[in-house]
């Protein structure tokens, strides 16, 4: 087909990550102009996509490798999953000592919510709503991001569903010749009971809008973003899209219908694949040396999250946690089972926190992709098994406080968004960190950047203050000319982070300064 050049663009920045980590951003693609529509007929009214490694295909020029991709959309067939019942979590001593008893019950109420799912042989996806999302209305205010609907989101990935929205149209192969632009979109969409490609989630139909990038990184790049066919119905409803991540006051009470239907596929024990067992696994005590390890296998139905305790002065795990079951596998055609053994000396999933502060977009660090293994044949992408270990480090100082000011016309872009954990009660949100609350004198990191009007850093305009706000108190940002007329040009309230405050500098001398606010 021939399309329109169109420009795409991603926002926001990738911080210096830990090796084999990805900064998962909740900014996704955002169109500057959009391009060529993509009609497609009436399919299914459900879909969820499937996680696991890039494929030679998927290279940023066709719009992945994103901040805060893992890895790419499997075809179905090519799925990657878990194939023990049990894995194992922990919190280090970084994510206690700044999310306290709270964050860590905010993390298990995303667990208990994956615990309490019905085996996939018992699982019906049209038991699920199709949209799980609520809102709460100080938290919206106060720029609060939900700690526990994050970690659903994050978690879904881990268990090998990717972004359903995200990826319902992929584009496969993209060139420009003769002055026409060709891409080959092809659908990683596909239906939980037929497996067949659909271009619906959740009971929204979708098209596809072809999207360009030029120059940044150099060259050509285009992307395929979906958006509904009725521009009043809902997208983003899959928790696996983790929408409420770039949303403030907004967070999950469950899964949808096809989140439920993506891990119902995964899962299901009719769903056989060529799989080796986890290197940890063994036969049990009775039978240690004689078991069968790569073999047919249908999904283990079931996966059970278990805490693995550790000690929170030395960081060392107590004990080990072991798990007997039983695994059921194809042998010259026929069903057999045998006695496993797991012994988990170190947990699958560690939660953590790390020092991440600034003008960036959500930058929780994860692991990748990259230690998911084949066990297909090797020239197909999959299918393949999850193994451990898996980290998902939160950024101590939430997710962004920025403010963009200028000379002429005031506040520009105010962002001061942080972890809490909240509902649809009236309940106040619980903000994190946990031991410092509206009161305390700790002070607050502020960083003035001054920007010439192609935001571009002025020479010795870099400035770091520490000021004496107390958490929960609010300042006007002012600047002057003379150091007697004094203009507001925004208010900032300090929850904890370091503020990034970049001002628009166009006149020839200015004065700036932090004035606490007062009440009217």
């Amino acid at each position: 087909m021939n399309i329109k050049s169109t420009p795409f663009r991603a926002v926001g920045k990738k911080p210096n990550g830990k090796p084999e980590m990805n900064t998962q951003s909740r900014f996704g693609l955002t169109s500057l102009l959009v391009g060529l529509t993509i009609g497609l007929s009436l399919l299914n009214a459900q879909a969820f996509s499937l996680m696991g490694p890039y494929e030679s295909w998927m290279t940023p020029s066709n719009g992945f490798h994103l901040p805060g991709d893992i890895g790419g959309p499997m075809n179905v067939t090519e799925e990657y999953r878990w194939n023990v019942p049990q894995v194992t979590y922990t919190f280090d001593s970084s994510f206690v000592g700044f999310f306290g008893p709270n964050g860590v019950a905010a993390v298990q109420g995303a667990i208990q919510i994956l615990n309490d799912l019905p085996p996939a042989s018992q699982m019906d996806p049209n038991a699920y709503p199709l949209d799980t999302r609520g809102t709460n209305a100080t938290a919206q205010t106060g720029g609060l991001i939900d700690l526990k609907s994050e970690t659903l989101f994050l978690l879904l990935q881990q268990s090998g569903l990717a972004q359903p929205q995200r990826f319902m149209f992929c584009v496969h192969d993209f060139s420009v010749a003769g002055g026409n632009s060709n891409a080959l979109v092809v659908l990683r969409n596909f239906d939980p009971i037929t497996q067949t490609v659909t271009n619906a989630l959740n009971g929204t139909l979708f098209t596809s809008n072809l999207l360009w990038q030029v120059n940044n990184p150099p060259g050509v790049g285009v992307a395929a973003m979906a958006v509904p066919i009725n521009p009043t119905d809902p997208s983003f409803t899959a928790v696996a899209d983790g929408w409420t991540g770039n949303s403030p006051g907004w967070f999950y009470t469950g899964l949808t219908r096809d989140d439920a239907g993506g891990l119902r596929y995964l899962l299901q024990t009719n769903n056989c694949n060529l799989e080796f067992l986890l290197s940890d696994v063994h036969g049990n005590p009775t039978n240690s040396d004689n078991y069968v390890n790569q073999a047919l296998r249908g999904g283990v139905d079931k996966i059970r999250f278990v805490q693995e305790p550790i000690n929170a002065f030395t960081g060392e795990f107590i004990f080990p946690v072991t798990n007997q079951y039983s695994d059921t596998f194809v042998a010259n055609g026929v069903w057999q089972q045998q006695p496993l053994e797991r012994v988990t000396t170190n947990p699958d999933f560690i939660f953590s926190a790390y020092d991440g502060s600034g003008a960036v977009a959500v930058t929780v660090e994860m692991t990748g992709t990259t230690n998911w293994l084949n066990d297909g044949l090797p020239a197909a992408a999959g299918p393949g098994t999850i193994h451990p270990q898996v980290t998902i480090a939160f950024p101590k100082f939430g997710l962004q406080a920025l403010a963009v000011t200028s000379d002429a016309d005031g506040t520009i872009a105010l962002r001061n968004e942080h972890w809490a954990s909240f509902d649809a009660s009236t309940n106040p949100p619980v903000i994190y960190p946990w031991q410092s609350a509206p009161g305390s004198g700790n002070p607050w990191t502020m960083n003035l950047s001054l920007l010439d009007t192609n935001y571009q850093s002025l020479p010795g305009g870099s400035f770091t203050w520490q000021l004496p706000v107390s958490l929960g108190a609010a300042v006007r940002l002012e600047s002057s000319t003379n150091l007697i007329d004094w203009i507001t040009l925004t208010a900032v309230t300090n929850h904890g982070i370091p503020l990034s405050w970049e001002h628009l500098y166009s006149r020839p001398s200015e004065f700036y300064r932090v004035v606490p606010q007062t009440n009217p």
